[in-house]
């Protein structure tokens, strides 16, 4: 069963619904790549979860898909047509609440210059929540010089400058970002969601475990404004309004992908929103009245 992101969206093209425009997508995409499927739906998501990272493995640990230019071309044109590139933009001005959603350092930057962005644009909000864990950073990936407060020079010699975990990074960011005084002064929460120990490895919290660990707070119910990096939009709202109980409204905002966002990302991005979809949706969240579909943005 397709879930709500069908019963409530709009049309794709004039002449199809979404799930048909979705369908038609997914077909020429996984064609265009070679990948066996059958002509419906759940035949193609199916065969897009071969795209998933493997348990344990980080997304910058994905190999790189060698394809010849002209087919990445037209790959990229069918992802974008899905709304994994372009930026999203809230379609109110008033929320009561964001969730800002952890990523790497960079990744979490981008979201928060964003979100300044739309403060500056009108877009105002009574609390924000840092949905954040404790995974340990990369020194490469998390590009850990972006919080510098100190020059090299005046590091002390037995303190270390740098956070550890992707909630002290949030919480450095949120401290050195040029934010306006009003938002500045908005109460804010970091949900510092743990590991999970399994199979014998330490597991980071994914966006799921975040929102389940807030919801041990009992956290009232309005409207809520994601707030998220593509090509994650996608699949990181429609686990939020699966997530979240009833009263809550679920709005989005996503900065547009990265110039050197590789292939392999964004297929993995679509794998996990597309698996995703067919997971049974239990919250009765209700959508904000205007709501745009992939690809409309």
């Amino acid at each position: 069963m397709f879930l709500s992101i069908f019963s409530r969206a709009d049309t794709v093209e004039p002449t199809l619904s979404y799930q048909e425009a979705l369908s038609t997508t997914l077909d020429s995409l996984l064609s265009e790549l070679n990948i066996p499927h059958a002509a419906n739906l759940d035949s193609m998501i199916n065969a897009s979860q071969v795209w998933r990272r493997k348990p344990g493995q980080e997304r910058w640990e994905l190999p790189e898909l060698d394809i010849p230019a002209e087919k990445k071309s037209r790959v990229f044109e069918l992802l974008e047509k899905l709304g994994l590139m372009a930026s999203v933009v809230p379609t109110g001005k008033h929320y009561d609440s964001v969730l800002f959603l952890g990523a790497t350092v960079p990744a979490m930057k981008h979201r928060l210059d964003n979100l300044i962005h739309l403060w500056n644009e009108g877009v105002r909000f009574r609390r924000l929540i840092y949905l954040v864990g404790q995974r340990p950073l990369d020194p490469t990936t998390d590009h850990l010089k972006l919080l510098a407060i100190l020059p090299e020079d005046q590091h002390s010699k037995t303190l270390d400058p740098y956070p550890f975990t992707e909630t002290e990074a949030a919480m450095m960011l949120h401290q050195l970002a040029p934010m306006p005084a009003a938002m500045k002064a908005l109460p804010i929460e970091f949900i510092d969601t743990p590991r999970k120990w399994r199979n014998g490895y330490w597991h980071r919290p994914n966006t799921r475990d975040t929102l389940k660990h807030w919801k041990k707070n009992s956290p009232s119910p309005g409207s809520t404004l994601v707030i998220s990096g593509q090509p994650y939009g996608n699949y990181q709202k429609e686990v939020v309004r699966q997530e979240l109980p009833e009263g809550f409204l679920v709005d989005l905002a996503a900065g547009s992908a990265g110039s050197a966002t590789r292939l392999v990302i964004y297929l993995d991005a679509l794998a996990l929103w597309l698996h995703n979809l067919q997971i049974p949706n239990t919250s009765n969240v209700a959508p904000l009245k205007t709501v745009t579909p992939p690809g409309r943005h």
